[in-house]
């Protein structure tokens, strides 16, 4: 896949795991991919070099940091945390949630492009360390809103914004491979930008401590956010896919807590590399593989991939994280 720039690649894969999984047919990983790389001849090889649904694997090398248990779930705070069961709205957080009140800022990229953002933040006027929500390879859904207001009732003032807002983002785009059409268009340069330009904004709506969370696509971003500089405190990316400049990430400054899946192999055997940079940049880090879970497994919509035990367990972990490290 050379002719491929490195987010059409992991969308790529990310649609031939569903199809090796029996998600979707073959026409509809060819649909796909001719979509995403857009050429039919590219997508009939790619396609072509799929294998027929495999077992999983034992897992990769397991990193030296912490393996989550088995156990159930821990007691909780007072905040919103994911659903003892698969939802299918993606709410487990009302938006006339008494705790909260939500907005849509107005926050545009540099060249002065709505980016959709929504936003939620404790009720009240006091000032609270900010979070940047990444969204995954489907833009701002019903869920990604969800994590948003799950957030804010944890105490911080939450923001996302669709990485494809400029093409109508995921409300126009109804077809997933639409959507990861236009997400594989962007650009490194444009998608630091827009990271930026909801950074700045959100520091001035909050303590100016500010954190970011992401997953899957969206935790492949919060990688990319380390590795390019941009001033964030705290990091928590769930199952992101490693970056090509990934050594940069050495230089970050941001405390960084990453999450992965056991049976998520292909993105799992990259958690030693990633070790290894947060080592080398002498930031507190921990790095987290989740037990019998799959990629996702932390999305409530995501059907049987969720996992309402360790999806729990990661979401507590991860507030902890930026409780202690945005104070």
């Amino acid at each position: 896949m050379g002719e491929l720039n490195e987010t059409q690649r992991y969308l790529i894969d990310e649609h031939i795991e569903e199809y090796q999984e029996g998600l979707i047919p073959r026409r509809e990983l060819l649909r796909r991919v001719t979509l995403i790389s857009g050429s039919a001849a590219l997508a009939a090889v790619i396609v072509a070099a799929c294998g027929p649904v495999t077992p999983a694997s034992s897992g990769p090398a397991t990193p030296t940091v912490a393996t989550a248990s088995s156990s159930p779930a821990p007691t909780i705070g007072p905040y919103a945390t994911p659903p003892a069961q698969a939802t299918t709205d993606g709410v487990t957080v009302r938006p006339d949630d008494p705790r909260i009140t939500i907005s849509k800022p107005d926050v545009k990229g540099p060249d002065g492009a709505s980016l959709l953002a929504y936003m939620a933040r404790p009720a009240g006027t006091a000032r609270v360390p900010g979070m940047i929500v990444i969204h995954e390879n489907r833009g701002q859904t019903p869920h990604i809103q969800d994590v948003v207001r799950r957030t804010a009732t944890a105490g911080f003032a939450a923001i996302n914004i669709d990485l494809v807002a400029r093409a109508g983002g995921y409300e126009k785009l109804t077809d997933q491979a639409a959507y990861n059409a236009e997400l594989g268009r962007l650009t490194l340069a444009g998608k630091l930008a827009d990271h930026s330009a909801t950074l700045n904004y959100l520091k001035a709506q909050s303590t100016g401590a500010v954190g970011v969370v992401g997953f899957c696509f969206g935790g492949g971003e919060v990688w990319s956010i380390l590795a390019g500089g941009v001033d964030v405190k705290a990091a928590v990316p769930f199952y992101g896919p490693q970056p090509t400049n990934f050594a940069d990430i050495a230089k970050t400054k941001a405390a960084t807590s990453a999450v992965y899946a056991e049976l998520d192999t292909r993105i799992t055997a990259t958690a030693p590399q990633m070790e290894d940079a947060l080592k080398k940049a002498g930031v507190p880090y921990q790095i987290t593989v989740y037990p019998g879970v799959n990629h996702a497994f932390h999305n409530d919509t995501g059907g049987t991939r969720y996992d309402a035990v360790q999806a729990a367990k990661a979401w507590v972990a991860t507030i902890e994280w930026f409780r202690k490290y945005l104070a």
